[in-house]
């Protein structure tokens, strides 16, 4: 058995694979990280070697120490990856952004693909039909576009998500909620059409937390992942420890 962690900005995620099937999966808050990961080698001592996928990399001393029974491989472009990259500096691009660029490898082999991952920033990134990573672009999830509007004006409050049905709003609130939330849609919308507009026969891939915000009708025509990341994760760790 093998455990795939992935720990973003405030959640973290784990995976229990037997060979490339998901045994188990759950979530917690990025505080409760410990006690999270100890219930989990408890409940499989069967795990013996695990990959991390850590954009904060805020306790990796702690996590060594908790994970020191087992073989820990952390996600980097150091590690052998089933794609190059034309990203400078290559020690740059990020573990989850790897990950999932890794499982369009997996599931998507000889195919342009562009994928969205909706989290604390929205990531896209597109890798051709030779493998190679063109590179991509990042801009601020739902989350951190309230924040900033919060954080940055005198007068502004800081609100949760809400869908908005209307992009002309006659409040602050629900304007608030209108301008992220067209503004993000319309944001992937354009970056999608210009995609398509410079390459035949992309296949687009949304995936994140925070895909399922979007209205459906907008994912026609998309393919949706919810377990992506993981898989991505753990067809990396099976290339970085085969004999």
């Amino acid at each position: 058995m093998q455990l795939i962690i992935d720990i973003g900005n405030t959640m973290i995620k784990s995976y229990v694979f037997e060979s490339d099937q998901i045994v188990v999966s759950d979530i917690d808050s990025i505080v409760n990280w410990h006690s999270f990961l100890e219930k989990i080698l408890i409940s499989y001592p069967q795990i013996q070697i695990a990959i991390v996928s850590d954009v904060k990399k805020s306790f990796s001393d702690e996590l060594n120490q908790l994970l020191r029974q087992i073989n820990v491989i952390y996600c980097s472009a150091d590690l052998k990856l089933p794609f190059q990259t034309f990203y400078k500096p290559k020690i740059q691009l990020g573990a989850d952004r790897i990950a999932l660029l890794a499982s369009c490898c997996l599931h998507y082999p000889n195919k342009d693909v562009l994928i969205v991952d909706l989290g604390s920033c929205i990531t896209y990134d597109w890798i051709d039909s030779k493998g190679i990573h063109q590179g991509g672009s990042i801009s601020p999830g739902f989350t951190m576009r309230y924040k900033s509007m919060n954080d940055y004006s005198g007068a502004l409050p800081l609100l949760d998500f809400e869908r908005s049905k209307n992009p002309v709003e006659n409040s602050t609130n629900k304007a608030m909620h209108s301008g992220v939330y067209f503004g993000i849609l319309n944001e992937i919308e354009g970056i999608v059409r210009w995609h398509h507009n410079k390459i035949d026969n992309l296949t687009v891939i949304l995936t994140g937390g925070d895909a399922e915000r979007l209205p459906k009708s907008f994912k026609n025509g998309i393919f949706a992942h919810s377990n992506f990341l993981a898989k991505g994760l753990n067809y990396i760790l099976a290339i970085n420890t085969i004999s």
